[in-house]
């Protein structure tokens, strides 16, 4: 397709040719032949340069980090002889951007299970936290049919032993744009009534 320039230019030079050329059937004053100056010119235009389509840059793959060095987990973690519960960190879009967060357990290092729960994902400055759990005893979670983060802490009656109680708080967390929240709460049996 031409350029717009150029065909101004083609457009001038043609009618500039019209013109000279009707000028000359005759007639003028004393028998001269009025000519026309139309002057043409062309003006060559270069095309913009085509810049390359920018590609996005991909996130980074949070598959890759050690996450038990992340500053949120170090901080958390401290000198208190729990650990990052390697064998349970699980990957999902939590924050709904298209890119993987990692849920990371904390484990108490002992018979306690894990007592605390974070998720880290990238946000503008790099890993950062979008939500951290703790409980005084263990607690588990899950992803919904949804994609959302399904945790579960122990509720015990008096008579409950430490292995076994009686019900089990479920609280679901969703995205709300700005941060994970819960979006509900229920209490469950867990069927181990003493």
């Amino acid at each position: 397709m031409p350029h717009r320039g150029v065909t101004l230019a083609v457009s001038l030079l043609l009618l500039s040719a019209l013109i000279a050329g009707g000028c000359k059937s005759g007639g003028g004053k004393n028998g001269a032949t009025p000519t026309s100056t139309v002057k043409a010119t062309l003006i060559q235009r270069t095309a913009p340069a085509a810049t390359p389509a920018q590609t996005p840059t991909p996130a980074p793959d949070i598959h890759q980090e050690d996450l038990s060095q992340a500053p949120t987990v170090r901080q958390f973690i401290g000198n208190s002889g729990s650990s990052v519960d390697t064998v349970g960190v699980t990957y999902a879009d939590l924050t709904e951007d298209g890119v993987l967060d990692a849920i990371v357990p904390i484990s108490s290092g002992g018979e306690g299970g894990d007592i605390a729960l974070l998720v880290i994902g990238y946000g503008q400055d790099g890993l950062m936290e979008f939500l951290r759990l703790t409980s005084a005893q263990s607690l588990s979670y899950r992803l919904t049919a949804q994609g959302q983060l399904q945790v579960d802490t122990p509720q015990y009656t008096a008579t409950d032993p430490m292995c076994c109680p009686s019900q089990l708080l479920r609280t679901t967390y969703r995205w709300d744009g700005e941060g994970l929240v819960s979006a509900s709460q229920k209490t469950v049996d867990t069927g181990s009534k003493p």
